[in-house]
């Protein structure tokens, strides 16, 4: 009997070692993405202002400080929006508004489950869903490219739940400004 409980426990702890080795494949992303998709992270601590130095003017970069096209991300196997990728496109929608000129690219993209062909298909779909909500918001559809890459273009290797769902998002890229 106590032979049986070391064994659980060894069983047990490889498993966790084994869950924790393969989380640090992953490709890291910041805390406020995780925060989107329901896990809850601490409150992210502000960077200390930088020192203001008087040199020549820098070409304005595509998004300024603050600025964030965010990814949205989906439950398995649909394309239906969540309220958080709602919210995320109503602030990507503004950050639009903002900028009139901007074209976005919305790039649909899977977890490796499933076939090649059924994954382009669904990256297309979520993709579109996107687009529809950012007109629906009043962005013109001429500044709205869509592509899928299906699961060609994963942001995490793993293969379990903890980085399936991190490949499961639109991301908005932008074209032109």
């Amino acid at each position: 009997m106590k032979h049986m409980k070391m064994v659980m426990v060894l069983v047990l702890l490889a498993s966790v070692a084994i869950m924790f080795s393969a989380c640090a494949t992953c490709k890291t992303k910041k805390v406020t993405e995780e925060k989107q998709v329901s896990q809850p992270a601490p409150a992210p601590v502000p960077a200390p202002a930088p020192a203001k130095v008087e040199e020549a003017p820098l070409p304005v970069p595509v998004l300024a400080v603050g600025d964030k096209l965010g990814p949205i991300y989906f439950d398995f196997d649909k394309y239906e929006l969540k309220d958080l990728a709602r919210d995320q496109l109503t602030k990507n929608a503004q950050w639009m508004k903002d900028n009139p000129g901007a074209v976005i690219r919305i790039e649909g993209n899977c977890d490796e489950r499933g076939s090649n062909e059924y994954n382009l298909a669904l990256g297309e779909r979520r993709a579109a869903s996107a687009k529809k909500y950012l007109v629906y918001q009043g962005i013109s559809p001429n500044r709205l490219e869509t592509i899928s890459y299906g699961e060609e273009k994963p942001v995490c290797g793993g293969h379990y739940e903890g980085c399936w769902w991190k490949n499961r998002r639109d991301d908005f890229v932008i074209v032109e400004k």
